[in-house]
């Protein structure tokens, strides 16, 4: 009987098996019961979501202490883009010597996230942030600039409370 039983159930299987079961009613019976080392499920639009460090998001112009866009326009980050996502028209502003964006286009629909750009921006002008959350409703929403509430450049998203991390 022993040795039948071996054959129609590997041992290893039975074993496998019971151990997912165990798992299984241990998590199914701690889910949403509070926080416990078991609690596997992350609650995430009431939860902000955490995404690992080198995880490249959506670009966005970082500012200085002032408030001023850091940019200087030296198409660094054109040139460096493989997708030609990046469009910068050059501009000046009173009482800076250097030159400022006028229009600083992103097309988020054409970028593929491998961050050749932020890597050649000498003045660290632009960051990959973890905003992961990038879908919306119009093509035309995909395109980013520096003016518009929900295509600022310069700033997260409205979708961000929920798909921002938060971490810089």
């Amino acid at each position: 009987m022993k040795n039948f039983l071996k054959t129609l159930i590997p041992v290893e299987l039975a074993k496998g098996l019971l151990l997912t079961g165990k798992r299984f009613i241990q998590v199914m019976f701690s889910a949403n019961r509070g926080k416990s080392k078991l609690h596997l499920v992350d609650e995430y639009p009431e939860v902000p979501a955490k995404v690992q460090p080198r995880f490249r998001g959506r670009l966005q112009l970082l500012k200085d202490d002032q408030g001023e866009i850091i940019c200087v326009c030296c198409n660094a980050c054109v040139k460096a883009c493989p997708t030609n996502a990046i469009q910068i028209v050059p501009g000046k502003k009173e009482g800076r010597k250097t030159r400022v964006p006028a229009s600083y286009g992103f097309e988020m629909e054409r970028c593929v996230f491998c961050g050749f750009c932020v890597e050649s921006c000498t003045f660290n002008a632009i960051a990959l942030n973890h905003q992961f959350e990038l879908a919306v409703y119009n093509r035309e929403d995909m395109a980013l600039g520096l003016g518009g509430v929900f295509q600022s450049i310069d700033k997260p998203s409205p979708v961000a409370k929920f798909s921002y991390s938060g971490e810089e």
